[in-house]
């Protein structure tokens, strides 16, 4: 049986996996992910930090709002990383 979307000498292999910079692309944004966790860490331990010295009190603003930051970033990481298509690539437990 012949798939339409293949052309001649192209393998299933190389259409389904997108190619090289379909590849790249996820690696980005795997990177991106990375860098949305840490800018919403180092933004909450701001903002915290600044509302503790308007507020002139211990640095409890600065834990909470810093832990909201951790628990926001990792949330958003997770996102950019379930949009980057992870769940198409075999998994180590699937490979022989």
């Amino acid at each position: 049986m012949t798939d339409p979307h293949n052309k001649p000498g192209e393998s299933p292999r190389e259409h389904i996996g997108g190619g090289y910079w379909q590849s790249r692309f996820k690696g980005l944004l795997q990177v991106g992910a990375g860098n949305m966790f840490a800018s919403s860490v180092i933004a909450g331990l701001v903002i915290g930090f600044a509302l503790d010295a308007w507020l002139e009190t211990a640095p409890i603003f600065m834990l909470i709002v810093g832990a909201l930051g951790f628990v926001g970033g990792m949330r958003n990481a997770r996102k950019a990383l379930l949009a980057t298509g992870r769940d198409n690539e075999p998994r180590d437990s699937d490979r022989s």
